[in-house]
């Protein structure tokens, strides 16, 4: 059975990304973490009501303990949508990533890493301002599955950007249901 880590409504239009990667960085503090060890995760992303968005790839992490803030601790996790790499979503839609076998620790800060890059026509999501324990991250590169990225990353703190949902099961496969 699947539980809810990230729930929250995106309520504006955030447009001008194509060529960015994008780095939303959760602290445990804006997550709802299950008693339960986690293995599995899957992410539902939200495109603008203007224009849609393509994510030509994602990943998922824990925060590296030193260096910069956005990097990874180790390899991130691919996240694929049915099997793909990228995802590109209809104005007004969402995307929801496969499962992505990830096993969250629960104390570090979790980091969802993204490259937009669909053209100007498709490089909008759904954003919230004034939200607690999240910060958004974002620089012209290509670089959203790099552990260490390069410097110089511009932060948004308290906005919430693209990622509307974030489910999460444990390793236990009687939680599963086929």
């Amino acid at each position: 059975m699947a539980d809810t880590l990230y729930n929250q409504a995106l309520d504006s239009n955030n447009g001008g990304w194509n060529g960015y990667t994008t780095v939303m960085k959760y602290t445990t503090a804006a997550l709802t973490l299950p008693s339960y060890s986690i293995a599995r995760m899957r992410v539902r992303f939200e495109a603008g009501t203007v224009e849609g968005l393509t994510i030509t790839n994602a990943y998922v992490g824990h925060k590296a303990a030193s260096g910069d803030v956005y990097d990874f601790a180790s390899t991130p996790v691919q996240l694929l949508f049915s099997g793909a790499a990228g995802v590109a979503i209809s104005t007004s839609s969402t995307a929801t990533s496969d499962w992505a076998n990830f096993a969250y620790d629960k104390t570090s800060d979790l980091i969802i890493a993204f490259y937009i890059n669909g053209g100007t026509g498709v490089d909008t999501a759904r954003a919230k301002a004034g939200l607690s324990n999240t910060v958004l991250y974002y620089a012209i590169a290509n670089e959203a599955g790099t552990v260490n990225k390069s410097a110089g990353y511009t932060a948004s703190s308290g906005l919430g950007f693209a990622v509307n949902f974030i489910e999460v099961e444990s390793g236990n496969s009687s939680n599963f249901f086929f």
